[in-house]
């Protein structure tokens, strides 16, 4: 770790100014009446039970041991967002390195971890529905454009595996969504501009008299897209309602529709990548790509006390889903093919928890303990060499592999964790978490030279402990330390098969110290150093076989600021530094190296002025160092900076806010690729969108 530190030069100078920051921050706090004062306001206050929680949301992540980052709903409103992706550069640690496929989910990464989205290394809720799917794609894939930005509440970004209520996917970390609950809204934001984009999105919020509330939600977005054959159109619908059944006992049922329809250009080569007046056309070799979505979700909670302290939650939720996705890209120097994936799923979900908040040796004790089992069955179809999405001899020929098969997962999973407030300066968290996972699989009768494995899944177990601890030192300065595991299935085509019965999950250790400062009024510090080794990775020896071989690690540091300079003026900055190595590896070339996709450094700087007149101007600078794409490092990415401007208008009509902008992205018009992939020995790159205009409207009627 030291030597790490030496090498980074501006983490170094945030060290050193977080330093300072805590000299002045005890100076600060010298008035020791004041201190004191705010001592006691750092012990946590006694928790309500009335309210309906999906998985324990009452262990706040401003008093918890772990790391997590919170976009509350005003910040959500004024991003206007079309899409929930659109907030993860406002988190330290988080980058999109986006595909520009439509409907297709991105890569995203989290804590060096690159596979999170478009694979598994970032796991998703929303309202306590997990959005991975156990076999589409890839191990855990989730789409975020089922979630509406304007239905959100707030979303929770737990970093690493640090979060005993998530299991499986947590790799990188976990992202918890929370949509509203209650509340008399009814609001509207709708904007329009550049590629025949139009984005539509209401949410309402109903009192329905006796305790009853209803929350509602909706989505029409399309766009004709950047680049030729990209056009997408998607449609969204949310709702809720809640019911008290008299005492504190409460009832809710919610439920999601979407439907999505695309068109996909894939990639472009080298040579378009640097022609700046062909980046944006389709290669000719590029066939009629695109795909649809089909996505339904339902869930019921019921919440009763049993006790005065203790909370009884049970839920249950189903997902009814069909994706079909076909994508061109190159096998060979010469040659590219269309393959087409089909995968129609469902899933069936239940648990129960028990909530309570006691009085342990005088001091408060918030607690959970609750079991979940997940069935999810998915219908797999997969075929190559197609002729613009028609059958071709390659296809049923048996030269390439033409797969119908069904697969099986059954989670079952145990789950605990306590926060004990003793004392202002130790106040530890503990929780664990034990994961039982098992499936099967069955090829049909049509399915031709499978070439992957298809059988039963053994049962796969883990135990992951999790143990933190905050600390309040004075009014302005709060640290924390935590050590948490996760863990990391073997490959689908290594565990639903006979050498799945070898191998054990891969291991996941994260330690982290943290630090928040708040020396000056309006002026918010907080930094996370941390540490991930992962151990017992899987590798492929050939003909199926598959071992425990191979670790890796993933450390640095993140950054968060926000300082309220005037009244009308704000900055924030997200920062991050990045190390990443590979330890042991079947290729020893390959040892030593930084892991692919996973920039060095990631900054996020935005200036907000608000005149008073009701103009206000937001500036956010987002850079980007690039990474190595290749695993030896020798093919990489060039890395960004592009700034994005929103100029608003705020006034009152109505006898409400009323707000009206103009955003314009990529400001000098940059020319830049956002993801690059070798593929079929070729290095394919994804072109970022030319400056776009957009103008819109935010109204509370």
């Amino acid at each position: 770790m030291e030597t790490f530190l030496l090498h980074l030069t501006p983490l170094r100078l945030a060290i050193l100014a977080a330093g300072a920051a805590l000299s002045a921050a005890s100076a600060h706090a010298a008035d020791t009446a004041d201190a004191d004062a705010a001592i006691q306001l750092a012990q946590a206050s006694p928790v309500q039970l009335s309210q309906v929680v999906v998985k324990g949301q009452r262990f706040a992540p401003e008093t918890s041991g772990f790391t997590a980052n919170v976009i509350e709903q005003d910040t959500i409103r004024e991003r206007h967002v079309g899409n929930i992706q659109e907030l993860f550069r406002e988190v330290p640690g988080m980058s999109v390195n986006g595909l520009g496929l439509g409907g297709v989910a991105d890569n995203l990464v989290m804590r060096g971890f690159a596979n999170g989205g478009h694979g598994g290394d970032i796991g998703m809720v929303i309202d306590g529905i997990p959005l991975n799917e156990a076999m589409s794609h890839a191990d855990g894939y989730v789409d975020q454009n089922v979630i509406i930005p304007l239905e959100l509440e707030k979303m929770t970004v737990f970093k690493g595996p640090s979060s005993a209520l998530y299991g499986n996917y947590n790799r990188g970390g976990t992202i918890a969504f929370e949509s509203r609950k209650g509340g008399d809204y009814r609001e509207l934001d709708l904007k329009a501009g550049s590629f025949g984009t139009v984005d539509l999105q209401g949410a309402l919020g109903v009192p329905l008299g006796d305790g009853h509330e209803g929350n509602f939600a909706a989505q029409l977005y399309r766009s004709d897209g950047f680049r030729q054959q990209s056009k997408t159109e998607q449609g969204t619908v949310a709702g809720r309602l809640g019911f008290k059944l008299g005492g504190d006992t409460t009832l809710a049922i919610s439920g999601r529709a979407h439907q999505g329809r695309w068109d996909s250009a894939s990639y472009i080569t080298e040579e378009q990548n640097n022609s700046s007046g062909r980046r944006f056309d389709k290669d000719p070799r590029v066939q009629n790509d695109g795909g649809k979505k089909d996505f339904y979700t339902g869930r019921i909670d019921l919440s009763t006390p049993l006790t005065q302290d203790i909370d009884l939650l049970a839920y249950g939720y189903f997902t009814r889903q069909t994706f079909t996705r076909s994508f061109s890209r190159p096998v060979s120097a010469a040659e590219w093919r269309q393959r087409e994936e089909d995968y129609d799923r469902d899933v069936l979900g239940a648990g129960v928890s028990l909530n309570g908040l006691n009085t342990v040796a005088g001091s408060d004790l918030n607690w959970i303990l609750g079991t979940e089992y997940v069935d999810e069955s998915t219908r797999y179809n997969f075929r190559d060499g197609l002729d613009n999405r028609h059958n071709t001899p390659l296809t049923t020929g048996g030269t390439l592999p033409y797969l119908d098969r069904d697969y099986g997962s059954k989670a079952f999973s145990v789950y605990g964790q306590a926060e004990w407030n003793l004392s202002p300066m130790f106040r530890p968290i503990l929780g664990l978490r034990y994961d039982s996972m098992t499936g099967d699989c069955h090829a049909r009768s049509d399915e031709i030279l499978g070439g992957t494995t298809c059988g039963d899944m053994p049962r796969y177990t883990h135990a992951s402990p999790k143990i933190g601890i905050r600390s309040t030192w004075s009014s302005v300065v709060d640290t924390r330390l935590s050590y948490s595991e996760g863990f990391q299935l073997p490959p689908s085509d290594a565990r639903y098969g006979p050498n799945g019965q070898s191998l054990d999950p891969t291991v996941l250790r994260q330690v982290e110290a943290g630090i928040t400062l708040k020396p000056l009024d309006g002026l918010f510090v907080d930094a996370a150093l941390f540490r991930i080794d992962t151990s017992n990775e899987v590798r492929s020896l050939g003909g199926g076989v598959y071992e425990n071989f191979g670790k890796t690690r993933r450390q640095g540091i993140e950054l968060d600021l926000g300082y309220a300079v005037t009244r009308n003026f704000d900055l924030s900055a997200a920062l991050t530094w990045m190390d990443t190595k590979v330890l042991q590896h079947a290729d020893p070339s390959i040892e030593g190296q930084a892991v692919p996709s996973v920039p060095r450094r990631t900054a996020l700087l935005r200036g907000t002025y608000r005149f008073d007149n009701g103009w206000a101007a937001d500036l956010a600078l987002q850079h980007n160092s690039g990474y190595p794409v290749s695993s030896d490092g020798s093919k990489t990415l060039d890395g960004f900076t592009v700034a994005d401007l929103t100029i608003s208008y705020e006034r009152k009509f109505w006898g409400q806010n009323q707000r009206f902008y103009l955003a314009v992205n990529n400001l000098t018009n940059r020319q830049y690729s956002t993801n690059s992939f070798i593929m079929g020995g070729q290095q394919l790159y994804a072109p970022a969108a030319p400056r776009s205009f957009m103008v819109g409207v935010n109204l509370n009627l």
